[in-house]
């Protein structure tokens, strides 16, 4: 029959009927026993009968839910499935699913990167409750990441704004999204549409000041002395090792006797140990070559660092850092920020660039992939040439106590 408004409204539960209108061929309306009426659209695809609900009486009319109707029509007759892309739109992964398998194929698994892991998870649980848990990863714009950075760089955290937090939940949600650009194991299509591309591509990053400290020497010297006097031997030689070959503590914390046995003289570290995810082919001085001989003697098993737990790795270098700071009278930088065991990677670069390596060398030493890296050490290379300027003017000056080299007579 031809449905009017009037005979929709009065119809009882259980009934379905169906319109006449021939350009919206399966066009009916259903009624539910608790009142509820809703308009569909029948249609065979493939072979297989299916059904899609336009939506509910009165929020639709019969008029608008016909014309609608008839849209469908025409699209379902040149091969498109309206029911099967609401199911796929219903079905298609959100981002928490993003999330799940950023945890999964993403972040690391070894118990020495506890704080890291825990961090990171802090950071994806951020980004689940700004972008929304549920929300579908293709339905996610440049837009919705702009305004999560933003939101977090305006909030205050223990320190003011939280500017470097929203950056590095930035970096983590962009990994996260060029995963969905790849399908999935045992999977052919990938999770977001690569037109759509990655929606964090092209936000900008807040501006960040450079945290670099460089202990002098006879800071060195009283680390050193401070190392000797903690009980936590084990933990006291993993900053040994942190000090003599410039490395990321946590690589030092899960350095295993293999990475040593590969190559003598070499430390050979695992792309699933470093942070550029690429093998480290580090060699090693005569002071570390030393340090690793006496703790292959003293200690048997995998780990070259183990902790207290059988067959793990050290937990943290906390304690130890604790007392060395301590003990070592290491005062807090210009801006109230404590030393960290990292700034012992920093003075291994500095120390280099004062030796006169060139900064390729050193961005090989430190295992950096990228050589804007290591460019950030490029200003201490400056010190050598004030102080090789310093002594020319002295003596061009001609002030006393200054040492005159005269130069060799120009060949005929």
């Amino acid at each position: 029959m031809h449905l009017t408004n009037d005979f929709v409204r009065d119809l009882i539960g259980g009934q379905m009927w169906w319109d006449n209108d021939r350009k919206a061929t399966g066009f009916g309306v259903r009624s539910y026993p608790g009142g509820s009426k809703s308009f569909f659209i029948d249609y065979r695809l493939d072979g297989r009968q299916r059904r899609f609900t336009i939506g509910p009486f009165p929020r639709w009319s019969v008029a608008a839910a016909r014309e609608e109707a008839k849209d469908l029509r025409k699209g379902i007759d040149r091969g498109h499935d309206p029911a099967g892309t609401r199911r796929e739109r219903r079905e298609a992964p959100a981002v928490q699913d993003l999330i799940d398998r950023y945890i999964s194929e993403h972040m690391p698994k070894k118990t020495v990167l506890e704080l890291r892991i825990k961090d990171e998870k802090k950071i994806l649980e951020e980004i689940g409750q700004k972008l929304g848990r549920h929300t579908k990863i293709a339905a996610i714009h440049g837009g919705d990441i702009a305004q999560m950075h933003r939101s977090i760089s305006e909030s205050m955290g223990r320190n003011g704004p939280r500017r470097v937090r929203a950056n590095r939940v930035l970096s983590v949600c962009s990994k996260m999204f060029s995963l969905a650009l790849v399908p999935m194991a045992g999977e052919t299509l990938p999770w977001r549409n690569a037109v759509a591309g990655n929606p964090c591509k092209g936000i900008e990053k807040n501006q960040e000041e450079a945290r670099e400290r460089y202990f002098s020497k006879s800071e060195l010297e009283r680390i050193a002395s401070a190392l000797q006097t903690y009980p936590g031997v084990v933990a006291a030689d993993c900053v040994r090792l942190i000090m003599l070959t410039g490395c990321r503590p946590g690589e030092a914390i899960q350095a295993e006797w293999s990475e040593f046995d590969k190559e003598p003289s070499y430390w050979v570290k695992p792309s699933a140990h470093t942070k550029q995810r690429k093998t480290h082919r580090l060699p090693l001085s005569p002071p570390a070559m030393e340090l690793i001989e006496r703790l292959r003697e003293a200690r048997k098993g995998i780990l070259v660092f183990p902790g207290d737990v059988d067959g793990e790795p050290l937990k943290t270098l906390f304690h130890v850092w604790a007392h060395v700071r301590k003990h070592a009278q290491l005062e807090k930088d210009e801006k109230g920020r404590t030393a960290r065991p990292y700034d012992l990677r920093h003075t291994f670069a500095s120390v280099a660039v004062g030796g006169g390596l060139n900064l390729p060398i050193i961005g090989k030493l430190l295992g950096h992939t990228q050589t804007r890296t290591t460019q950030r050490y490029a200003h201490v290379a400056d010190d050598p040439l004030r102080e090789a300027a310093n002594k020319v003017g002295t003596v061009i000056d001609g002030k006393p106590g200054a040492e005159i080299v005269t130069m060799r007579e120009r060949r005929s």
